[in-house]
């Protein structure tokens, strides 16, 4: 039996429909606004860069004349940024159908986010959980609503250890250590919220496989022509890349909770699939443990 691909044909009519995109100007996130778009949705485009979130938009106008976009400023390094930019969304928005956690850092050297987060579980996690928790009141109270934390195959080497959690200068670090646990993190924070909201809005995951996007410019070992070389062979396009969180985002017999990447060897590459993520981000204790974190050092919590 011939298996059938998930495509950009199967999102169907946006119409009407409010999303919000977390580093909508680059990457997946810029293809996910443009499909998005292209299907009739309106989407609010959260960026840090305003400049290049211009770009973006005015390069997407060309292709989709038709597409409504705004963009909104947006730094998921800062409290304050977050903030401001939910009592925008709040204040203006009765309905958001979409909330689409996409923007992403990846084995950055050890920083400090604006509130003392090492920058990676700051951003990646925090960041969103902050922007979700402000927004939740308004995803909850629209019909068939979905909230979608974009995951990584790196989730696998995850572990949480809430001690990394804070900067702390001289410390010792290992950038890809940091970056699995913020990708847990997304795994675990979807489960738990999903857990908190029951059937009110769906809760979802996606991972992009390997894809060719910006986020892997400082590992090291692609300074080297030959491992860049052996990269573009296992990788796959920024569209190809975009389409598990789409599905995540739009396909009707998705259910709360589903995780969606690849469909080919080691989720890697290729068409967007219900897949499994592992018996750690399923952990109950663990999932407790980030809940109570983020709650105790965002000042935030469900309800």
């Amino acid at each position: 039996m011939k298996k059938i691909k998930w495509t950009e044909g199967n999102i169907g009519d946006l119409t009407g429909k409010t999303i919000i995109i977390t580093g909508a100007n680059s990457g997946i996130g810029f293809e996910a606004t443009k499909l998005f778009s292209k299907n009739g949705a309106k989407v609010i485009m959260g960026c840090r860069n305003l400049e290049k979130a211009e770009t973006a938009k005015n390069s997407i106008l060309k292709d989709v004349p038709q597409a409504d976009l705004v963009i909104e400023q947006l730094n998921l390094s800062s409290f304050n940024s977050i903030k401001d930019f939910s009592l925008r969304i709040n204040k203006e928005y009765k309905q958001i159908d979409i909330l689409l956690n996409n923007a992403g850092i990846m084995t950055v050297p050890y920083n400090p986010t604006d509130d003392g987060f090492e920058s990676q579980i700051g951003v990646n996690h925090f960041g969103h959980f902050y922007l979700t928790m402000s927004l939740l009141k308004v995803i909850t109270t629209t019909p068939n609503s979905r909230i979608v934390n974009i995951a990584s195959i790196a989730h696998k080497m995850g572990n949480l250890k809430p001690k990394t959690f804070k900067y702390e200068k001289g410390k010792k670090y290992s950038r890809g250590k940091a970056y699995s646990q913020s990708k847990l993190a997304n795994l675990l924070f979807t489960y738990k919220l999903q857990e908190l909201i029951g059937d009110k809005t769906m809760v979802l995951a996606a991972h992009p496989g390997i894809s060719s996007t910006n986020l892997g410019s400082h590992l090291k070992v692609l300074r080297y022509r030959f491992a860049k070389f052996i990269f573009g062979l296992f990788n796959q396009s920024q569209y190809m890349g975009s389409l598990p969180g789409v599905r995540a985002s739009t396909d009707k017999n998705a259910k709360g909770g589903d995780y969606f990447g690849p469909d080919g060897l080691f989720e890697i590459k290729g068409f967007p699939k219900k897949v499994k993520s592992t018996k750690r981000s399923h952990s109950k204790e663990l999932q407790d443990v980030l809940w109570n974190e983020s709650v105790k050092l965002t000042g935030l919590n469900y309800k």
